[in-house]
């Protein structure tokens, strides 16, 4: 027994939780291989949730613009709405120009990123060698990511996504394992 010892409502809770979260940590890691074998499925999957995504704001903004109290804020959440609306209906229609831009604006990201890391890692001497070879590598990356093709990019998106799902999907086995080992103590 830990020093912590787990609450009886915890408990109650693990014993039969356990298995769904184990269960939703193995369909996670198929969808994360499922991502690393097939990239142009998960550009088309990423560009139609940024799709969604931006769809949903537009229309919240829209919603907002015409409930909101100040002139100001009408005509800013009304142009914004109208804009992801516009956005989100294209890559709706177009989903891997949703996923080359997610890859684009990453690819940016890294760069800037790197760049201040570069300047960080040269103004101060803690973890200097850390720095810049984290600056170098983000800047390595993002330049590849902001010349490469497009199946270059969105197979870059696929290992982003597929390594994340990965990841989470032991992080989930691990905890629903942990669950399992409390509620067994606990018994």
């Amino acid at each position: 027994m830990s020093s912590v010892e787990p609450s009886v409502p915890f408990v109650k809770a693990a014993s039969g939780g356990w298995r769904w979260v184990l269960a939703y940590g193995i369909i996670v890691i198929l969808i994360g291989f499922l991502a690393l074998l097939n990239p142009l499925a998960t550009g088309f999957a990423t560009g139609l949730l940024l799709a969604l995504v931006l769809i949903v704001y537009g229309v919240a903004a829209l919603i907002s613009a015409v409930s909101s109290v100040t002139q100001r804020g009408r005509w800013i959440e009304l142009a914004l709405g109208l804009l992801a609306l516009a956005l989100g209906v294209l890559l709706l229609f177009s989903p891997y120009l949703g996923a080359l831009s997610l890859m684009w604006a990453t690819g940016f990201w890294l760069f800037v990123s790197g760049v201040l890391q570069i300047g960080c890692a040269i103004r101060v001497k803690i973890d200097r060698a850390w720095r810049l070879l984290l600056g170098l590598v983000d800047v390595a990356l993002g330049l590849i990511l902001l010349f490469a093709g497009p199946l270059t990019g969105l197979a870059f998106l696929a290992l982003m996504v597929g390594i994340s799902f990965l990841f989470r999907g032991v992080f989930l086995i691990t905890l629903a394992l942990g669950l399992r080992r409390a509620v067994q103590e606990r018994t």
